[in-house]
């Protein structure tokens, strides 16, 4: 399964960004493509810059063909401007991969202490990084020279996003973000595999302009989960 993470992880690309409630899937109401998303879009990118930091709990299911249920995983991410990124899966297992602009690092939990990891694949782990610090920051228009970018709303806002390298495509057919009609926050990221296995997050429990304790992006020592939560009032 830690496989698994790691690669939807990689595939996904800038994926997560602002949130709030788990949302029904965009297939149960009727969506209306727009011709120009270029004004949502600019809309999308006001209130996303206006974010110093984001922490957010999610859901992880990893739908495959292969098998009758999804594979469920818990977790945090967090973001702090203006690139420093820290996801972690806290169940069924423990893993933190963490990045920014310049590095990225990886961990798991051994023996109730973290072990640093060797990464097999260290640049690709930045690019997703930067797309998702880029994301982040509400800065879509960054985004369109490796993505085709589209926008259907209804009862839900969905923006998806198609790679244009032929490469990226062999690992991710799509990336579809299901936002609120008013594109304030983000319910969940869906990522589309070419052979119809796909990934979906979904998102809770949102706490914007958070001041995370010193170590949080620390890719040396990491410190606990425990300590950020209960300094964003998560904790006991």
């Amino acid at each position: 399964m830690r496989t698994g993470m790691v690669k939807a992880i990689g595939t996904w690309t800038l994926a997560t960004t602002v949130l709030a409630t788990i949302a029904s899937p965009a297939a149960e109401s009727p969506l209306q493509p727009l011709a120009n998303p270029t004004p949502l879009l600019q809309d999308l990118h006001r209130k996303m810059s206006a974010l110093d930091s984001v922490y957010f709990e999610f859901t992880q299911e990893r739908h495959l063909k292969l098998f009758a249920e999804p594979l469920k995983s818990e977790g945090v991410m967090l973001i702090q401007r203006p690139d420093q990124i820290r996801w972690e899966t806290t169940s069924p297992f423990q893993s933190i991969l963490m990045g920014n602009h310049e590095s990225v690092a990886q961990f798991e939990k051994e023996d109730g202490q973290w072990k640093k990891l060797k990464l097999g694949f260290p640049q690709m782990l930045r690019r997703v990084m930067e797309q998702m610090s880029l994301m982040h920051q509400g800065k879509m228009e960054a985004l369109t020279s490796d993505f085709n970018v589209s926008v259907a709303t209804g009862a839900v806002a969905v923006v998806t996003l198609k790679p244009k390298d032929e490469s990226v495509r062999s690992v991710l057919s799509s990336l579809e973000i299901h936002m609120t009609p008013e594109f304030s926050t983000t319910r969940e990221v869906v990522m589309n595999e070419p052979n119809g296995d796909l990934t979906r997050i979904l998102f809770r429990e949102e706490h914007r302009d958070v001041k995370f304790p010193p170590g949080t992006f620390d890719q040396n020592k990491p410190i606990d989960v425990a300590l950020i939560k209960k300094a964003v009032g998560r904790g006991p």
